[in-house]
């Protein structure tokens, strides 16, 4: 058993530790779309959304609001992951997915020039067994780092927008999260016994959004062109565990910190036309993965003076920009005078910003007592994504549905290691997801 004071301290670690595991956030919309409607339809919207679906795909849209409404619901999802190679385990133990969709459509009551001109939407995604989860696993742990999850966090969403004309539609909004910041002290008091002091703060981070529309009858129906900005949006945790005060040897400052999850600066572009009972959208969006640093931080940090201080260094892994393309389709069935159903089909294309040779992470062995090379274990792989749903409104209620099954595209992952070790991963797998949303007009 260890002593009491170690035990105290390991007390105080812990803590820390729990913050670490538990404090990142991002948005799952990055995943699987925001809305039933668009989740249905390969994640298109940027051009077709209405209501709050608008508040991720497209703000201007907003203003085509008319009738308020909210809405409910329920999406939840699974994963089968593997990864095949030497000293893998081929399944990658992955959570389920689980939570709560909550949606807003708020039309201005403006008179005059502004009338029917303004809305506003609003969206909210909770997980329903956390409100974030995040792990910073080491580099040499088989690991999805990009895939599960992040669908596994609290995400808010607004989106603003106005009709000025003439066919064009502008709009601005914003993503919010939270990251956590803080610091655990361990030090003796004056009678010799071992204590720690917490302190952590949870701090709010926004990421912008813009979009712009333009709209113009052609063949009897109407086409329309949409624009989006997203920013990106991030969630940093950092807690300093300072023992310096423990014993008069030399501690340094651990640094428990890193990036758990992560959705990139993107811009998306598409068309769609709309036609009697048809609706028919695709479109385009880039992007800028490039600037993600990846999910981990030094644990101790060298001095500004030395910057070669000996202390273990993260990997440096060279994400790519992607470009993901989006197709999707619905068909409305008028069934009576205030009834009517449809069904929704799609496809997307997401391509993995993860580099197929991955290089060695450094370790330390407490074996040899020395620093030593070891294998990088962050995979990802191209998903092919094919949706499906449908829909039916009486009178004021809506009732949506949607499903979507991602397929893992195939690929061969060489992992490096030491000055010559090099290891094959193949990495294979599915994830299915499917959602309920019911919504009430007034």
């Amino acid at each position: 058993m260890l002593p009491r004071p170690m035990r105290r301290a390991g007390i105080g670690i812990g803590i820390a530790l729990a913050f670490w595991a538990g404090a990142s956030v991002a948005s799952p919309e990055d995943l699987y779309g925001y809305g039933a409607t668009s989740q249905a339809m390969g994640g298109t919207g940027t051009a077709s959304a209405s209501g709050a679906d608008s508040a991720f795909a497209n703000p201007a849209l907003a203003s085509r609001m008319r009738r308020y409404k909210l809405s409910l619901g329920y999406q939840g999802g699974t994963f089968d992951l593997h990864a095949q190679g030497q000293d893998l385990p081929d399944r990658i133990s992955a959570q389920p997915m689980r939570g709560l969709v909550i949606g807003g459509d708020l039309p201005l009551p403006f008179g005059g020039i502004l009338r029917d001109r303004v809305g506003v939407g609003l969206a909210f995604y909770t997980p329903t067994d956390v409100l974030v989860r995040g792990r910073i696993l080491y580099p040499e742990t088989p690991q999805y780092g990009l895939f599960p999850d992040r669908a596994q966090c609290l995400t808010v969403r607004a989106g603003f927008g106005v009709d000025i004309g003439h066919g064009i539609r502008l709009g601005a909004g914003f993503g919010a999260l939270a990251e956590i910041v803080g610091s655990v002290v361990v030090a003796t008091d004056s009678t010799g016994r071992v204590g720690s002091r917490v302190e952590d703060q949870l701090i709010t981070t926004y990421a912008p959004t813009f979009g712009a529309s333009w709209e113009h009858a052609l063949g009897g129906g109407t086409l329309r062109v949409g624009a989006a900005f997203r920013g990106k949006l991030d969630a940093r945790f950092a807690v300093t565990i300072d023992a310096t005060k423990l014993s008069s040897l030399p501690i340094p400052l651990l640094n428990i910190a890193g990036l758990a999850q992560y959705d990139p600066l993107q811009v998306a572009l598409e068309g769609a036309w709309e036609k009697g009972p048809w609706k028919l959208a695709a479109g385009v969006t880039w992007k800028h993965w490039s600037d993600y640093p990846g999910p981990w931080e030094p644990s101790i940090k060298c001095p500004d003076d030395e910057p070669d201080c000996g202390a273990l260094s993260p990997a440096k892994l060279e994400f790519g920009d992607t470009l993901v393309p989006r197709v999707g389709a619905e068909r409305t069935f008028p069934i009576g005078p205030r009834t009517a159903a449809a069904i929704r089909a799609g496809w997307f294309f997401e391509p993995t910003p993860v580099p197929g040779t991955l290089p060695s992470s450094q370790g330390y062995s407490a074996s040899l007592k020395s620093d030593v090379e070891v294998p990088t274990r962050f995979f990802d792989a191209t998903r092919s994504v094919f949706t499906l749903g449908g829909g039916i409104r009486i009178d004021d209620v809506t009732l949506d549905a949607f499903a979507q099954l991602h397929a893992i595209v195939p690929r061969d992952a060489k992992v490096l290691f030491g000055q010559t070790g090099a290891t094959k991963a193949t990495l294979t797998g599915t994830a299915l997801a499917a959602g309920l949303t019911l919504g009430v007009s007034f």
